[in-house]
């Protein structure tokens, strides 16, 4: 229950002339937000200009509120918690706070925008009746005024965050704990959501795929690319959506690793069907000006949104923490991934096919480096960063540049030694099993690319990987050495260090005990030869020595005494 003020302080307190209460108002709850998101909140501030009229529904951040306040609009915002919305009309003295169920909201008069980016969950109240999803809907498309837009996000049930959840009481947590069994979560579909919103008078402008979770969107994929397997736009977004669940992921309990999930899903132009959530905007059909067909694809984080179009825009000054900068790069290509390329060689064993890879890549790399360094984006691909096109390999997106040029020696060996990293953790067939850590991995792999590894190497390569590890996940000095440690005790069966799912562990624990298993057989093995080979000693030297004991046996032995004497005589 959260901490309410004394009655002294609550008469001293100013009225809050901007707060008004609707019914339905839940007095001893407060809602979790999620952080900011520079995505959702740039599509909701472009829909509305100046003097727009705009409904909020539901929890969202300040910054949203903010944005939309600072472009000019005049902002209603619903929250069901009194708490909240106390602390809302406080923070936000511009900005109308109604609090209560949006069923008893009075929203007749319509709004130019209404922003349902947090979805439709929260929008009861358990102080009154349960509307269901569609009515929840209904009410929202309702509230649009003609010409008037709608944003809405969706939650996925089938989505792979949902697939992969591994929180046990998470249940009695949630708001489904005091909601009603037979309540809906809704349309469990994209194309249902559409046909709800179609059915309550919108028209349906951009509807988009979002991962990896509906409250924190960093990747939205729609229009003709979206379940498209031809589009040339695949091996991208499977290094973007591989990045946005590494991210989100990063650290969390799991069932399994979702990006195993969202990688099949893309093979298949299944995506839509375990994302996150969808988002839709949708028009009430008027005469006003809609803005210009949007981008298929839209990726954004705190730092700006980009499209792969490589059009950029800036949300922060950049960074450049422990020597690196930023270095956003959009770049689809024809081709194929290299990483999985390297990988189904290895699973296959076509050593030769992955040498001519890898010396493929080495010569590539050489060509970007000058004078034994070598700076830009290429410097820091990962093998799955990079596509090979009829061209030859190519970065398709990239984050992180070094400030500085580093020696191609470093830049070629961390790429490799990552890649022994996951064919380890990710407990990936190839050609050499019996290497005994990730290390001897990469040498093995840096041998195929025509260069020698010495220890210094791996080091370096090494702490290049921490130091881009700390640059994205910013890790204190403490984590970093943590990290540092870890990577350096990779090898065999080791769990994967990111996002360790509950089947990965299950499969590390799984290959260390097949390991152990293999060790003691190689060991009983060895005991039985050795025992062998000792009794055929044994039985050797008896019949030795039986012979000797004969007549004929010391005659003989006699004889090549006689022999050798003869033979050394003349020396």
């Amino acid at each position: 229950m959260p901490d309410r003020p004394d009655m002294a302080a609550a008469l001293a307190a100013p009225p809050l002339t901007n707060l008004v209460r609707v019914g339905g108002e839940m007095f001893s709850w407060t809602e979790p937000v999620a952080r900011d998101n520079p995505l959702l909140t740039h599509l909701s501030v472009e829909l509305v200009g100046p003097g727009g009229t705009v409904l909020v529904a539901g929890p969202h951040p300040d910054e949203l509120v903010t944005a939309l306040t600072t472009g000019g609009a005049e902002v209603t915002w619903l929250l069901r918690s009194l708490t909240d919305a106390e602390q809302a009309a406080r923070s936000h003295p511009a900005v109308t706070v109604l609090t209560g169920a949006l069923g008893k909201a009075d929203l007749t008069a319509g709004y130019d925008l209404v922003v349902a980016t947090d979805g439709i969950q929260r929008l009861n109240s358990a102080e009154g009746d349960q509307l269901s999803a569609a009515e929840l809907l209904d009410r929202l498309a309702r509230a649009v005024r003609p010409g008037g837009a709608l944003i809405l996000m969706h939650d996925n049930q089938l989505g792979a965050h949902h697939t992969v959840r591994l929180d046990p009481g998470a249940g009695h947590r949630d708001d489904a704990a005091w909601r009603p069994a037979e309540a809906v979560d809704g349309p469990a579909a994209r194309t249902q959501l559409t046909a709800a919103l179609t059915g309550s008078g919108l028209e349906i402008g951009t509807a988009y795929a979002a991962f990896p979770e509906p409250s924190a969107p960093t990747v939205l994929i729609g229009g003709e690319t979206l379940g498209d397997v031809a589009s040339p736009l695949r091996p991208w977004l499977r290094t973007v959506l591989a990045r946005a669940y590494t991210t989100a992921f990063r650290g969390r309990p799991v069932l399994s690793d979702p990006r195993r999930l969202i990688d099949r899903a893309l093979r298949a132009g299944a995506e839509d069907t375990v994302a996150g959530g969808w988002l839709v905007i949708a028009h009430a059909p008027g005469d006003r000006d809609r803005p210009a067909r949007r981008p298929d694809v839209l990726v954004g984080d705190e730092h700006g949104i980009r499209t792969p179009d490589a059009e950029i825009r800036t949300g922060q000054a950049p960074r450049e923490p422990h020597g690196l900068r930023r270095a956003e790069l959009v770049r689809p290509a024809a081709g194929y991934p290299l990483e999985e390329r390297l990988l189904d060689l290895c699973a296959a064993a076509d050593v030769r096919r992955l040498r001519q890879e890898i010396a493929q890549y080495e010569s590539w790399l050489a060509g970007q480096s000058q004078d034994g360094l070598i700076d830009g984006p290429a410097a820091l691909a990962d093998l799955s960063d990079l596509g090979v096109t009829p061209d030859g390999p190519a970065v398709l997106s990239a984050r992180w540049a070094p400030a500085e040029p580093i020696p191609t020696q470093t830049a070629l060996v961390r790429a490799l030694w990552q890649f022994a990293v996951r064919l380890a953790t990710w407990a990936r067939p190839h050609p050499w099993p019996i290497t005994a850590s990730a290390a001897d991995l990469a040498a093995i792999l840096t041998g195929m690319a025509g260069r020698s590894v010495t220890e210094e190497d791996l080091r370096a390569a090494v702490d290049l990987q921490v130091t881009i590890d700390a640059a994205e996940f910013g890790m204190t000095p403490a984590e970093r050495r943590a990290h540092r440690l870890a990577l350096l005790a990779v090898q065999p069966g080791t769990a994967p260090l990111d996002v360790a799912g509950y089947g990965e562990l299950a499969e590390a624990l799984w290959r260390q005990r097949y390991q152990a298993s293999h060790l003691l057989a190689m060991m009983e093995w060895t005991e039985q030869i050795i025992a062998s080979r000792d009794s055929q000693l044994s039985r050797m030297e008896w019949e030795l020595r039986f012979h000797r004991s004969r007549v004929t046996g010391r005659a003989l032995m006699a004889a090549k005494r006689a022999y050798r004497m003869i033979k050394s005589g003349p020396r």
